[in-house]
């Protein structure tokens, strides 16, 4: 009877170390109006800054936009991540071009580069600058930022809805579904290795059971090829609203926290 107990034990810890949720609280220590970045990568060799919200590594960096700023607070019901957000609609009306920030996740190569991982987070738009899909969250293969695997894209549809995309790389699926402005979404990306494949998934059923992608896009050979290091965040002139309550995880039911 002992050796069943303790093998019950052994295996309901097994299962929940498994079920820990990689990262999360990726704005914690924040409060409304602070600077995202906490610093600026000058060199794609620089040391990692583990943890952090960084300015992403450019050989050209774009003058006159600063760092992202901390906005107010988003929820979503059934979904565990809640409180401050990415402001997205700071960026200066005269300066054209995007600035990259990264939240450098770790250095080491092997680390996440087998199986599956799931980027959970929410996004409230009120307005978007153009009608072309254009990305703004994605899973980065360097630490230091500036290379994407499994883009996140929105577009506008008419006046008043919008949709979403999603990419391995360069190989983007581009959604007709419309949503509603103003309206906070649940999007979870899914990046596959063994499928060499990124999904997407829009208001999903928060239920443990992973249902059907909204969106698939398959990846050419080797479009995965190395291990996920960072978490991007594109910041662009003429939108407005508001992103962040990001979850990291390698299991469906863990990234929407069941």
């Amino acid at each position: 009877m002992k050796k069943v107990v303790l093998s019950v034990a052994i295996m309901s810890f097994a299962l929940l170390a498994n079920a820990q949720v990689l990262k999360k609280d990726l704005l914690k220590d924040y409060k409304p109006g602070d600077q995202l970045e906490k610093a600026v990568y000058g060199d794609k060799k620089e040391p990692i800054r583990t943890d952090s919200w960084n300015g992403a590594f450019s050989t050209n960096p774009l003058e006159g936009v600063g760092s992202p700023l901390v906005g107010k607070a988003l929820s979503y019901k059934g979904y565990p991540e809640g409180g401050l957000s990415i402001d997205i609609g700071n960026f200066p009306a005269d300066i054209k071009g995007s600035r990259f920030s990264v939240y450098s996740l770790t250095d080491v190569n092997k680390e996440y580069r087998k199986g599956t991982y799931y980027l959970a987070f929410l996004a409230n738009f009120s307005k978007l600058g153009g009608s072309n899909f254009a990305d703004f969250v994605a899973l980065d293969i360097n630490y230091t930022g500036g290379a994407n695997r499994g883009k996140v894209f929105v577009a506008r549809e008419g006046k008043d809805k919008i949709k979403f995309g999603v990419s391995v790389r360069n190989m983007r699926t581009e959604g007709t579904e419309t949503y509603d402005y103003d309206k906070t979404h649940l999007l979870i990306l899914k990046v596959d290795y063994d499928k060499n494949q990124a999904s997407l998934f829009v208001n999903p059923e928060l239920s443990k059971k992973e249902p059907k992608a909204t969106l698939v896009a398959d990846g050419e050979e080797n479009d995965l090829k190395n291990g996920l290091k960072g978490i991007s965040f594109r910041y662009r002139r003429g939108y407005k609203g508001r992103v962040g309550n990001f979850r990291f995880a390698d299991n469906w039911a863990t990234a929407i926290g069941k």
